[in-house]
């Protein structure tokens, strides 16, 4: 992109002039990530950078404060909804097919779903991290290639319109909603806005839309009256599964497939959208069912893991909300080896954080065998009988080291900002506690 494009776009003003013909390659927000001929934008501090990313080959960068340097500059009054500008040109200039994902829960393990399918075929490009709002996406569309085919881009929210402004910035050819929980509902109020917020992945969207065809408010009169279209012709039949793997078959054409994969039951839903995708997208159902049986799960998302005392360890603790834990606790329920239970607050709920913490005993209630510790001032309100209750994963480990914990299932969740991936660590890497 040439910087005379990038003044139009960003209706910046230029200082320290050059050639507005220089073609700049990326647009980088870390400044260790510069390289030459790229810009560096001084995102939030990103001020205090400036020198290192000219050392590393800025040769433009954008700030919404003065700066003296003798790099070409260009001060912007709104840095948010410039990198959403320039996002939108890049889109328009690469023009791979989008595919939005949305929902409450579900989102990072459908769109890896989804990449691995697509892969097979296509160059496809996906979000790093959990690069799924205002701010992440517009960096995810930064890293487009040329050659890239398809991106798949998850796209996060804590508020109404939030979704709308993603959508309109990327223009989707395809979209999904993976369903609708109570996450963020503190800030939403109710469930019927959460799908409300879901829905406004519609706004930008030129073709279809795939959601989870289990999910009731999905399939609710308010979706169908706001011009819902759902895709969710495939259904999963005589299903077998545990905690390591799922089996079950879909009909397609009259045809009988069976799909195995590396996932529990509860996510079988999201496993549906990815092939009624590849399959739209022309994949071939065979290169998609030995992709699915070869598909490993996302790190701190229902990973499993081993430790030296033969402990099973289910590493569940990138977020959390009620129908994840509801999920995952209806599979540990049919394990008949002992459980010990590590589960952190949930967040975001709001006025309806009591409410919904208050479900969790008679989820526990039905498991059998089981130690329960409880991390965090939330789950400290539930006084669950037989339960060891701790403020802080720290707290946690140094009760942990005090006890022996061998041949047993371990259950790790909370949502993410507790850091129970350190509790993790420790069963995995004791000699380092």
């Amino acid at each position: 992109m040439h910087i005379l494009e990038i003044l139009n776009i960003t209706k910046g003003s230029l200082i320290n002039k050059i050639d507005l013909n220089f073609k700049i390659n990326k647009f980088k927000t870390n400044s260790k990530e510069v390289k030459k001929n790229d810009c560096f934008i001084a995102l939030n501090n990103g001020h205090k950078y400036i020198e290192e990313a000219i050392k590393n080959g800025a040769s433009l960068i954008i700030v919404n404060r003065k700066k003296t340097c003798n790099t070409p500059t260009i001060l912007v009054q709104n840095m948010i909804k410039v990198l959403g500008e320039l996002a939108s040109y890049i889109r328009k200039i690469y023009n791979p097919k989008v595919i939005a994902i949305t929902g409450s829960v579900g989102k990072t393990t459908t769109r890896e779903l989804i990449y691995s399918i697509l892969s097979k075929k296509y160059k496809c490009h996906q979000n790093k991290k959990n690069y799924n709002n205002h701010i992440g996406v517009p960096l995810t569309i930064f890293d487009l290639d040329k050659n890239d085919e398809i991106a798949i881009i998850e796209m996060g929210m804590n508020h109404l319109n939030e979704i709308k402004y993603l959508s309109k910035m990327v223009t989707p050819n395809i979209a999904v909603i993976t369903n609708i929980g109570s996450s963020h509902i503190g800030n939403l109020g109710s469930k019927e806005n959460i799908l409300k917020a879901k829905l406004e992945i519609k706004e930008g969207l030129k073709g279809p839309l795939f959601v989870n065809g289990d999910d009731e408010l999905l399939k609710h009169e308010y979706a169908i009256k706001s011009g819902f279209n759902e895709n969710n012709d495939l259904i999963a039949y005589n299903l077998k599964s545990n905690l390591y793997s799922s089996s079950f078959n879909i009909n397609i054409n009259n045809h009988t497939y069976q799909i195995k994969i590396n996932l529990p039951s509860h996510l079988i839903s999201n496993v549906l959208i990815a092939i009624n995708i590849g399959l739209y997208l022309n994949i071939d159902i065979n290169d998609i069912i030995n992709t699915l049986k070869n598909f490993q799960s996302f790190n701190m998302r229902m990973n499993i893991l081993k430790d030296k005392n033969n402990n099973t360890i289910i590493n569940d603790c990138y977020n959390s909300s009620l129908e994840s834990l509801t999920g995952v606790l209806n599979i540990i329920k049919k394990e008949k080896q002992k459980k010990l239970l590590i589960l952190g607050d949930i967040k975001e709920l709001g006025k309806f954080s009591t409410k919904i913490h208050q479900k969790i005993p008679n989820l526990l209630n039905q498991i059998d065998n089981k130690q329960v510790i409880l991390i965090g001032k939330e789950m400290k309100k539930i006084k669950y009988s037989n339960s060891n209750h701790f403020n802080n994963f720290q707290e946690t480990i140094n009760y942990l080291k005090q006890i022996q914990i061998k041949d047993t299932l371990i259950l790790i969740k909370a949502s993410r900002s507790l850091k129970l991936e350190n509790i993790t660590n420790y069963f995995v890497n004791y000699s380092e506690y």
